[in-house]
């Protein structure tokens, strides 16, 4: 189960495109903005979430030690072809966002993603997805 934290509708969208057909994943929850992301961490405890690195308002950044506090497994996406800064604390990994016009080439990238993040979370922490 993966919560989206991305602002724009499109790439939202397409996010739960690409998720949806990956065996054995689902897409739990949605969110344009810190605001609404944590109301979906209070409905429900996600396996993993994508989260935007840069979100209206308030940081992602902020939003992401809230996260970390509650043990759940955090992938950053990013516009960025070739990003070069370095991870934040608790990060398992960041990707680049995916395009409509190379689904199945991002929808392999991205299951290569959740089994690297997942593989990298002791087994407790998944339990109650």
């Amino acid at each position: 189960h993966i919560l989206i934290v991305e602002d724009i509708d499109t790439m939202r969208q397409l996010l739960s495109h690409v998720l949806g057909g990956i065996p054995g994943v689902k897409v739990s929850g949605m969110a344009q903005n810190s605001w609404e992301a944590r109301l979906e961490l209070a409905r429900r405890k996600p396996d993993l979430i994508f989260l935007d690195e840069i979100l209206p308002g308030e940081s992602a950044l902020d939003l992401l030690k809230e996260i970390i506090a509650q043990s759940i497994p955090v992938v950053l996406m990013t516009s960025l072809e070739n990003p070069t800064h370095e991870l934040p604390h608790g990060v398992k990994e960041r990707f680049v966002k995916p395009g409509w016009d190379a689904i199945e080439v991002d929808r392999a990238r991205i299951k290569g993603v959740i089994e690297r993040a997942i593989s990298a979370t002791p087994k407790n922490s998944l339990d109650s997805g």
